[in-house]
């Protein structure tokens, strides 16, 4: 049997492209996942400095509207007058007596 060829060798598959490959889905899935990740929580994070900016705003108008009242109240004469009298200005004429307890 000496002029009998041996049997070709296969050549053996390489998956170092597949490898490669899934390696790199791998990799890419990771970092889309960590990118997700990162805008959850900064999403999160400015829905709260809106709901507490919306507070602030909030509270902001609530004074405006009272002193835009107080202000209303000063030009009253009725007003001015009880302010001058919690200050213990009295009017020309007027006798104050004052009570010690």
């Amino acid at each position: 049997m000496k002029g009998v060829a041996p049997f070709p060798r296969r050549r053996q598959k390489s998956y170092g492209y597949a490898r490669l490959l899934t390696l790199s889905g791998a990799l890419l899935f990771c970092f889309l996942l960590a990118v997700a990740a990162v805008q959850v929580f900064q999403h999160r994070r400015l829905q709260r400095e809106l709901a507490a900016a919306e507070q602030r705003v909030s509270e902001y108008e609530s004074r405006n509207r009272e002193m835009a009242e107080e202000i209303a109240r000063l030009h009253e004469p009725d007003y001015i007058e009880l302010l001058a009298r919690k200050l213990g200005l009295v009017k020309p004429g007027e006798i104050v007596y004052r009570l010690d307890d």
